[in-house]
């Protein structure tokens, strides 16, 4: 009916902004986070890699380069693995969306496409409250 191509339009309009929603708020905290943790230890990083080049010794040279990097590269680790965990645990949670529908048996195209869309509204919604706790998680591995 026109009632549930509005209703499943509507849905998916709904989910692609939870979507967009949650995509601006992960990439605000990644822009905050580099702003306040990430820039200055790659700006220490480059000072003190500018020191290393006062090393006559190559192999010592490159020993104070790496140093130098580790506390960055640290930092840049940790936040790779947080958001690829979050995605990750984003994806299992959709595909349970698609489990519960597959496992309902849904005759009805319209009314699984429905079931479905709800799902996948929840499970943004529980995500973009979960950005904060993501975010306090990065703070204390990036001290």
């Amino acid at each position: 009916s026109t009632f549930d191509r509005r209703l499943r339009a509507g849905r998916a309009m709904s989910f692609s902004n939870k979507q967009r929603e949650l995509q601006g708020k992960m990439e605000e905290m990644v822009q905050t986070l580099d702003a306040r943790t990430i820039m200055p230890k790659r700006k220490s990083a480059f000072l003190e890699m500018a020191k290393c080049c006062d090393l006559s010794d190559p192999q010592a040279y490159q020993q104070c380069v790496a140093r130098a990097q580790q506390p960055e590269q640290r930092a840049s680790q940790a936040v790779q693995q947080e958001m690829g965990e979050f995605q990750n645990r984003l994806q299992r949670a959709i595909q349970n969306c698609q489990d519960e529908v597959k496992d309902g048996g849904y005759r009805d195209q319209n009314r699984a496409q429905n079931v479905f869309s709800a799902c996948v509204e929840k499970v943004f919604d529980k995500h973009i409250g979960m950005v904060g706790d993501v975010k306090k998680r990065l703070e204390k591995a990036l001290k």
